[in-house]
């Protein structure tokens, strides 16, 4: 037989490296002396852009409305990003962190394009009256009959731009922000009429927009507001409970909109509250004198949202986005979920919202079926049921042409339900032969690569192994999953979708980790095909409590379908695997495995499998985390990873309290708070059995915690794996450290001179951070000590040892003797740092 083996091209983009979120990405394996294939993204966002704030900016894949919705995911470990203008106009998106300059992505095909500077045009200055500075700025003008838009020059560090127009009449937008000052989107209308002009937006005239909602105990978690009109947009999303002002205006064919998440006061990045208010309004063609949306509660939709954990407590984030017909959508905004955890979502009735959940925060992403709910009470949802296996997404088929297949499957990590998911630090494994003849033999591929082959045009039978395996800390679930296709295939003049046979798994009575009880419970498995007409069988059902060392059958009739068994799990078994196998009646069949399906009654202790072991945890180099009120503290945890055949990767985080993932089936205790890294462990070798393993966490205090009893001891929980994937070790409790509250420590003295015999009163107020309200409050009911160091003198030396009061303030009064400095020394607490006062110098005459 004729090789139809081409060479192999291994390339992967810097796109891949961005979404994967690591810090350094591996280029796939291709076996070159087996496989003759390329290796290309298909996948994922339509563009992927850092911005200057670290963030980065993801166009979304098109469907069927006129323009994708874009996302902006958060530096390091964040959960929402920062403040940021956006605008779209001529096929271009632009999005413009505050205090940053702009960054432009091209959008989808069918955006209106800027019209061309034509000889009869006029010049046009746009200038912002503000009381302060206006440095970076977006600027946008639209004609108000065509709505074609006209690029404007930028006059960066001004608050002018300029633009040239033909004779006609404009609708201006103009956008900036004020450090502490809130948001601004100005609006003006106007002529050109055979001269040019200048437009002058007045911030003045501006006022706030916003929604309100008759529930005193909820605040503004993050928001977007836009100016919609045919073919554009501009406003501003991200950020806090910053203000947004805006002009009013009435334009026809131009809209404000407003999309708000409202949360329980108290709400923080890593502690989640218990609801969120998903609110959506638009003001169409006229904006009032006051524009400010009121709802109440009783007007809205509601519904409970479960999000089940995977053996292991997490965080993680809900997206949504308002849709609208015929224009842009807008950006995701996410709020945090508790993983596992149940939401009360009040969200504005009839409209319809895109979704997506994100895990940790966005190592999975989920794509959640759109909603749209009617006021009043709504059945609930479960996200994130078990089994995390494949699903066939519309338009993501392998596929084929005369003599070129393509291989790739998208939703690898799918939940029960449907909702379709890919983990994006996953590794996928490809291999396509015919009798022998290797076409593909492909490793290490991100979830976002196919891989292609020229292959015969005649009719042949095909053997295709695609396989995704993850090391992740924050799920223990669906570590190996394994499709076995066997098909026959021939050559078509156009692109056809592979006739794979498929197969779907759902389970009922596991609980909110996912975990099966020790009652009976019950798994279900249907055979589909993706050949049109083709008729399935499943033909075997499998489960196993060893990993997959040994399997157990299960009845299946063997002609239908589907089947749905009864099984009741040994108390013994930490974990269950399942295996199923299927065929259709053109004789193409399929063997499906997924390692760690659902974990079993048996806690889901401490794991060590093989010769891998981990050493020398050690975060901020063996330092108290110190944090401040508020503001980003960085700092990594290392961890040192050995085993005979090396370490294929790691993974990290922290926590505060038990965790869900080790405790006894029935137990409610869970971890107060879990930390997690932004990006994927880096597991750099420094032998060939060892390596080094580093992850960075940034956390700012008030908005990743938010309450300050989260200070204290916090666990560190590894794992890692080795090369051959025969070894890991995974521990929850490899080392501890201390979190700590930010104190100060002031001393002052009365008199500052004093004759010897004299009483000196020396006073000491203790403070530490508050993480909640204010930057410092009182620490009341620590002792501190009061020491003297004499003039000329090199060291101090204690005087007496006292308890501040309840506001955290002290007065020692001493007789004075002779002159020297004075001092209070906290000796630090489980939740505070220590800290040593400024001195204080008293004379003695």
């Amino acid at each position: 037989m004729a090789s139809y083996r081409l060479l192999a091209v291994a390339s992967l983009t810097a796109l891949v490296t961005t979404l994967s979120g690591a810090a350094s990405a591996a280029p796939p394996t291709v076996d070159r002396a087996a496989a003759k294939a390329s290796v290309t993204t298909v996948r994922g966002p339509q563009q992927a852009v850092r911005l200057a704030t670290g963030e980065r900016l993801e166009l979304m894949r098109a469907d069927t409305r006129s323009v994708s919705p874009f996302r902006v995911l958060p530096a390091g470990n964040s959960v929402r990003p920062g403040r940021f203008a956006y605008g779209a106009a001529g096929g271009k998106l632009r999005v413009q962190p505050t205090g940053h300059r702009a960054q432009a992505v091209r959008v989808r095909a069918g955006a209106r394009g800027s019209a061309t500077v034509t000889a009869g045009a006029y010049p046009v200055t746009l200038t912002i009256a503000s009381p302060t500075a206006v440095a970076f700025k977006l600027l946008y003008v639209w004609d108000r009959q065509t709505w074609t838009s006209y690029s404007v020059k930028d006059e960066e560090f001004t608050p002018n731009g300029s633009v040239q127009l033909p004779d006609g009449n404009y609708f201006a937008v103009a956008l900036y922000s004020q450090s502490g000052g809130g948001s601004y989107l100005l609006t003006r209308t106007f002529q050109v009429a055979g001269a040019g002009a200048t437009v002058r937006f007045d911030e003045s005239t501006a006022k706030e927009t916003r929604i309100a909602v008759d529930d005193p105990t909820a605040t503004r978690y993050t928001s977007a507001v836009w100016i919609s009109v045919p073919g554009g947009l501009a406003g501003f999303a991200g950020g806090g409970a910053e203000k947004t002002y805006v002009t009013p205006f009435s334009v026809p064919g131009a809209s404000l909109r407003l999309h708000e998440l409202l949360v329980k006061r108290g709400t923080s990045e890593y502690v989640p509250g218990p609801y969120r208010y998903d609110l959506y309004r638009s003001f169409d063609g006229t904006v009032p004198a006051t524009p400010v949306a009121n709802v109440t509660r009783a007007g809205l939709a509601v519904t409970t949202t479960a999000v089940r954990g995977q053996a292991r407590a997490t965080n993680g984030t809900l997206q949504t986005v308002p849709y609208t017909a015929g224009d842009w959508t807008g950006v995701y905004l996410p709020s945090p979920v508790a993983v596992p955890g149940t939401l009360t979502e009040y969200v504005t009735p009839s409209q319809s919202f895109g979704r997506l959940l994100n895990y940790r925060p966005t190592a999975q992403d989920m794509t959640l079926t759109e909603r749209v709910l009617p006021a009043g009470l709504s059945a609930g949802e479960t996200i994130g049921g078990a089994p995390f296996a494949p699903r066939r997404a519309p338009g993501s088929d392998s596929y084929r042409d005369i003599t070129r297949m393509w291989i790739y499957e998208y939703p690898a990590l799918s939940d029960a339900a449907g909702n379709l998911g890919l983990d994006r630090d996953a590794k996928v494994s490809i291999n396509l032969s015919s009798g022998g003849e290797p076409y593909i033999s492909a490793s290490g591929l991100s979830p976002y690569q196919s891989v292609s082959a020229t292959v015969p045009s005649v009719s042949t039978v095909y053997q295709l192994n695609h396989t995704v395996t993850r090391v992740a800390s924050w799920s223990r679930l669906s570590t190996e999953v394994r499709s076995e296709w066997r098909f026959l295939s021939a050559g078509v003049r156009y692109s056809d979708p592979l006739p794979l046979v498929d197969i779907g798994f759902t389970t009922t009575g596991l609980d909110t980790q996912n975990t099966a009880p020790l009652a009976p419970m019950r798994i279900n498995a249907t055979a589909t095909s993706r050949r049109p007409g083709a008729a399935t069988t499943l033909t075997g059902l499998e489960y196993s409590t060893d990993d997959g060392a040994t399997w157990a059958t299960l009845p299946v009739s063997g002609s239908a379908d589907r089947a749905s068994v009864e099984l009741t799990v040994p108390s013994t078994a930490a974990f269950v695997s399942l295996r199923a196998t299927a065929a259709d009646d053109s004789g193409d069949t399929l063997r499906r495995t997924v390692i760690r399906a659902f974990a079993g009654p048996a806690s889901q202790a401490d794991e060590t499998v093989g010769a891998t072991r981990v050493s020398n945890v050690v975060v901020n180099g063996g330092r108290p985390v110190v944090l401040t009120p508020s503001g980003v503290a960085e700092f990594t945890a290392t961890f040192t990873a050995t085993d005979p055949a090396g370490i294929a990767a790691g993974d990290v985080y922290l926590r505060r309290g038990p965790s869900r993932g080790y405790l006894p089936r029935g137990s409610s205790a869970g971890p107060d708070s879990v930390l997690v890294s932004g990006a994927a462990t880096v597991c750099t070798p420094t032998s060939t059995t060892t390596a080094t393993c580093q992850a960075t966490f940034r956390v700012d205090p008030r908005l990743s915690l938010g309450r300050n009893n989260l200070a204290g001891a916090w666990q560190v929980a590894v794992r890692a794996t080795s090369n051959d994937g025969r070894s890991f070790t995974d521990r929850r409790a490899a080392a501890t450290f201390p979190l700590l509250r930010q104190t100060t420590l002031t001393t002052t003295a009365t008199p500052t001179s004093v004759t010897a015999g004299k009483t000196i009163s020396v006073q000491g107020t203790l403070s530490q951070a508050n993480w909640e309200r204010m930057p410092y409050s009182g620490y009341p009911g620590q002792a501190v000590t009061l020491q003297f160091k004499k003039a000329g003198g090199s060291t101090y030396a204690n005087v007496k040892s006292v308890t501040v009061d309840q506001v955290g303030e002290v007065t020692v009064k001493v007789t004075a003797s002779v002159s020297g400095y004075w001092r209070y020394v906290f000796a630090g607490s489980p939740t505070a740092a220590a800290v040593t006062s400024g001195s204080v110098y008293v004379k003695v005459t």
